[in-house]
């Protein structure tokens, strides 16, 4: 009890500090968020779970220290951690929902308290329509326990989560929260959600026969509206400056679009991995409301590098999350800045352009020429252009994407002609791709042949090409769309001066 008076009596300094700033026009958790550059350590997934939830207690011995310092070392200024994950425990101790079964520290109030040290803000998550404890103890209030959504937004749940969130930051000094999974569970009308349309829509139930389409709709986007009304007040009634994060998966689901919660929210995050759809949401968010893109979480489905290349001039913020490893952390970050971004898979590769962006690294690799000058292009010095080509083994394969290309950035001392020869591999019944090599204005075409497996390489020279000038070179290759693209391994491209 005496730990917990001490986090009210901080949580107390900290609200009264953001009344201050509000009276002068600033918000304590918005100045030094700019740009929002985020990340999540994912707690929500993992082994040994009754629903592909990570089970009660699974890392609870992580360390807020070692997580703290992971974020920082990222070039992350916002932490996405948990208040409450998908299994239905809590990341804090002592307070209204029970604790993560083992949890070696106040994992939350650590990792609050070690952010704000580093400057950082910190942000807990609630996942809105899914809580496998609450199913489990609410069986007639849900649709069972899966890992997806299963709650149907009704009072007694809305109590129960909004007591959870304000809990939540009386008790641990968290920034803000995400809520992810805003989704109302209906569909077989249990009878909590007879009593639900009768509150919502002001009338009796007419039976599942006589709720139409449009019916239904209409009493899905009440059940949202209602949701985030309780939890935005529920929220600002603790801390009127705390941030309000809406992670969600379509942002054209009609159940959302134009609705007060778009309007209303602090930050606004299309998880989705195609970032076009942010232009039709900025005429329906607020003008308080900040956007964000999720650019890291769904492996290759998620182009990270392209994605980032506009986003500081669109001022959208940019965020990822990722699984834990076995040490509950990903990858050091040493390891994603030290290795080529073409070495990595999936969310790696996201993870490894984004400790370059955030840091304000340099994301390409450059290839210098030989004194001789002759232009030896290896796979460590590639560049990829997509999310297929792959650095592993000393050469570039796993090439399924025919809008994919790999790129070499030369840095060129002796301009002139050049022979182009490409050392490559292509397996049995693999052959009959058709690759451009592009260097600077001139193209030269291969049509791939099968060399007998995808280590048996052949060298073959293209043709001339000419660079005509020192400086920095761009040298490419690239499927065409003449043939049908059945990947190629790749291990050299070398120039040749022609003397």
């Amino acid at each position: 009890m005496v730990q917990a008076r001490s986090h009210w009596s901080l949580c107390g300094l900290t609200a009264a500090v953001a009344g201050l700033l509000s009276a002068t026009g600033a918000s304590r958790a918005e100045l030094e968020i700019d740009p929002i550059r985020a990340f999540c350590i994912d707690f929500n997934w993992g082994p040994g779970g009754p629903n592909g939830f990570a089970p009660p207690g699974l890392w609870a011995n992580a360390s807020p220290a070692e997580h703290v310092a992971w974020y920082d070392s990222l070039g992350a200024n916002v932490i996405q951690t948990f208040a409450v994950s998908c299994n239905g425990y809590a990341w804090y101790k002592g307070g209204a929902v029970p604790e993560q079964p083992g949890l070696a520290h106040d994992f939350l109030t650590d990792v609050v308290r070690l952010g704000h040290e580093r400057g950082m803000r910190v942000m807990g998550y609630f996942c809105v329509g899914a809580n496998t404890l609450w199913a489990n103890e609410h069986p007639d209030l849900s649709y069972g326990a899966p890992s997806a959504p299963h709650i149907p937004f009704t009072t007694e749940y809305l109590d129960y989560l909004c007591a959870s969130i304000s809990d939540a930051l009386r008790r641990t000094c968290m920034d803000g929260f995400m809520i992810d999974w805003v989704w109302n569970a209906s569909g077989k009308w249990l009878e909590c959600e007879k009593s639900m349309y009768e509150e919502l829509m002001g009338e009796p139930f007419p039976g599942a026969e006589g709720v139409d389409d449009v019916t239904l709709l209409e009493f899905n986007r009440r059940t949202v509206d209602r949701c985030w009304e309780r939890i935005r007040d529920a929220a600002k009634g603790v801390d009127r400056d705390c941030v309000i994060w809406l992670s969600c998966s379509d942002v054209t689901n009609p159940t959302v679009v134009n609705s007060r919660m778009f309007r209303e929210v602090d930050w606004l995050m299309n998880e989705a991995t195609d970032p076009t759809v942010l232009q039709g949401v900025e005429r329906m968010k607020g003008e308080h409301t900040r956007l964000v893109q999720c650019v890291v979480g769904w492996g290759d489905r998620h182009d990270a590098r392209t994605i980032v290349a506009g986003a500081d001039e669109s001022g959208i913020g940019i965020y990822g999350f990722s699984a834990p490893g076995t040490s509950s952390l990903p990858l050091p970050i040493a390891e994603y800045r030290e290795r080529p971004i073409i070495g990595f898979q999936g969310n790696d590769r996201n993870i490894a352009v984004l400790a370059r962006y955030y840091g304000g690294e340099q994301m390409d690799m450059t290839a210098e020429q030989e004194a001789s000058g002759e232009i030896v292009l290896l796979p460590e010095t590639a560049n990829a252009r997509g999310t297929s080509p792959f650095l592993t083994d000393g050469q570039i394969g796993n090439w399924g994407n025919p809008s994919d290309s790999v790129t070499w950035l030369v840095d060129v001392e002796k301009p002139g002609a050049f022979e182009v020869e490409m050392d490559y591999a292509c397996a049995a019944e693999c052959g009959g791709s058709t690759l451009d090599v592009v260097v600077g204005d001139d193209a030269l075409r291969l049509v791939s042949e099968e060399t007998g497996s995808w280590r048996d390489y052949r060298p073959v020279r293209l043709g001339h090409v000419r660079i005509a000038a020192t400086g920095q070179c761009a040298v490419s290759v690239r499927p065409s769309a003449e043939t049908p693209w059945k990947a190629v391994s790749l291990r050299r491209l070398t120039l040749n001066p022609v003397r």
